[in-house]
């Protein structure tokens, strides 16, 4: 029999994971669900969403489990505020694991952590309560990712790296081994983190500038 479910969110973390649950035989969508300021803007128009106010009426605590599907606004911390409150109101957080992910750590998964297609999480790697985990991202060996995190895709955390709560590593972004990122932390796409970072800091890779020779002129030096 299949679990039913109230996803947090209507918003597009909410569009891709309802994807992800309709092709999921374990799972059956009941509603979605955000503070009643945002049930009329989001971007989900079936199964209904029911205003956090209503929850309880609507979907008892008994009758189903939340999935966390609420973006990395302000530092995860409208995601912290969320999943808090709805385990305040007695619902179960389930932790959502893809088929296609490959979980090798003995060490349980932090409760309502989501981990998505093609995402690696080795041995002895630790992930804490309410981290988006996206698609092809690496969790190595003894390395620990703190609660309310968001590991964006392709994000390579090396062995014994920590990465502390509330923390937002963007697309192919790589933390080194045996490095802390600090909580609160903004890490952008592609950086490399060789270092341990303060809290409440921005770590963002230079962008592509343009090169002076047009694609034309370049390509002539590319090895055939």
């Amino acid at each position: 029999m299949s679990q039913r479910i109230v996803m947090a969110g209507n918003a597009i973390t909410a569009q891709i994971m309802a994807g992800y649950l309709a092709a999921d035989p374990r799972y059956e969508m009941t509603a979605f669900t955000v503070d009643d300021a945002y049930v009329d803007g989001g971007r989900v128009t079936s199964p209904a969403t029911v205003p956090i106010s209503g929850l309880l009426r609507a979907h008892p605590p008994a009758s189903c489990r939340i999935v966390m599907a609420i973006g990395y606004d302000n530092l995860n911390r409208v995601r912290e505020s969320v999943f808090n409150r709805l385990k305040e109101m007695g619902y179960a957080i389930e932790t959502y694991v893809h088929p296609h992910a490959h979980v090798h750590t003995q060490v349980p998964l932090g409760e309502g952590c989501v981990v998505l297609p093609g995402a690696v999480i080795e041995p002895h790697a630790v992930l804490g309560a309410n981290a988006m985990v996206w698609s092809n991202v690496t969790l190595a060996h003894h390395s620990s990712v703190g609660e309310h995190c968001w590991l964006a895709a392709g994000t390579v955390i090396s062995g014994q790296a920590k990465v502390s709560r509330n923390s937002f590593v963007g697309v192919n972004a790589t933390i080194v081994n045996d490095v802390t990122v600090g909580e609160f932390n903004v890490i952008g796409a592609a950086a490399l983190i060789s270092k341990d970072t303060k809290p409440n800091t921005v770590h963002l890779a230079r962008s592509a500038e343009p090169f002076r020779f047009s694609a034309d002129e370049y390509v002539q030096y590319f090895k055939v």
